[in-house]
C-alpha cells in the first residue's frame, strides 16, 4: 500500500505515518516540516494555506498498488469569537481545512478513478463539525463542510459503481495534540470554554495519538467493514 499522508510532522499524521511504515508500507509525507527519518517514507514540502502550490501537487500515477490519501492536515485558527478576526484568519482557515483537502481529494479520484485497484480516502475530520463551540466558528464550519464533502464523494462514487473506493470523514474524539496545547493557551476572555480543555488535560482525558493511529490502522486495512462515511472513533469503542 502506498499512503499520501498530509500533516506528518506531529500529532496524529506523524503517528499514523510512522505506524503505516512500521506495518511496511510506502509513505509519502506532505507538510511544512519533515520529522520522520525512514527508509520506505518521503517527504513532500508544501504549505496546504498556498493554493497555488496545492493546484500544482501531483499524485504518481505509475502505481500499480492499493493508495490511500489521508487528509489530516488541519488547523483552528486564532480562538476567538466571529466579530474579532481578521478577514485572512478566516481565509487561512479555510484554505487548509477545507479547499486544500477538496483539491486533492479531486486530484486523487481523477488520477486513479479508472484503475482497478483498491483506493480510500480519510479525511479527519472533529466532533465541531457537529456542535457550536464557542470562538470556534470557522473552525466548525470547516469541519462540517469536510463531512458534507466526504458523503457526497461516496454517493458519486457508489453511483457511479466505483466499488473498490471507499471514503471517510473520522473524528478522532480529544487527542494530545498540539492544536489541544494552544486551546489550553488561548484567553479565557475570548474562550469561555477554556476551563473544560484544562480539565480534560490535568485529568488525563486526551486520546493519544499513536492509540488513534492504531484505530485508524485497523480501519485502513478493513474498510469494507465500516459503512458509513462520517463516524467518530468514539463510537468504535
Amino acid at each position: 500500500m502506498i499512503a499520501y499522508i498530509t500533516g506528518t510532522s506531529s500529532g496524529i499524521g506523524e503517528a499514523i505515518a510512522n505506524k503505516l511504515l512500521d506495518e511496511g508500507h510506502q509513505v509519502i509525507g506532505i507538510s511544512r516540516h519533515c520529522t520522520i527519518e525512514k527508509s520506505n517514507y518521503t517527504h513532500v514540502f508544501l504549505d496546504l494555506s498556498d493554493l497555488t502550490a496545492v493546484s500544482k501537487f501531483n499524485f504518481d500515477p505509475n502505481i500499480d498498488e492499493d493508495v490511500i490519501l489521508i487528509n489530516n492536515a488541519g488547523i483552528i485558527g486564532p480562538i476567538k469569537p466571529i466579530g474579532h478576526h481578521i478577514e485572512a484568519e478566516i481565509i487561512e482557515i479555510n484554505n487548509v481545512n477545507v479547499i486544500a483537502p477538496q483539491i486533492l481529494c479531486n486530484k486523487f479520484i481523477h488520477k486513479f478513478q479508472a484503475l482497478e485497484q483498491n483506493y480510500q480516502i480519510i479525511n479527519i475530520s472533529s466532533g465541531a463539525g457537529k456542535h457550536a463551540i464557542d470562538a470556534w466558528a470557522t473552525y466548525c464550519a470547516s469541519k462540517s463542510a469536510i463531512d458534507l464533502f466526504s458523503e457526497t464523494m461516496a454517493q458519486e462514487l457508489k453511483d457511479r459503481n466505483h466499488l473498490n473506493w471507499h471514503i471517510f470523514s473520522i473524528a478522532p474524539g480529544v487527542v494530545d495534540t498540539k492544536m489541544q496545547a494552544n486551546i489550553r493557551q488561548s484567553n479565557e476572555k475570548d474562550f469561555l470554554l477554556k476551563s473544560k480543555f484544562l480539565d480534560l488535560k490535568s485529568h488525563g482525558e486526551l486520546s493519544d495519538s499513536k492509540m488513534v493511529a492504531q484505530q485508524l490502522f485497523n480501519i485502513i486495512i478493513n474498510p469494507e467493514k465500516f459503512t458509513n462515511t462520517t463516524f467518530s472513533l468514539r463510537d468504535l469503542t
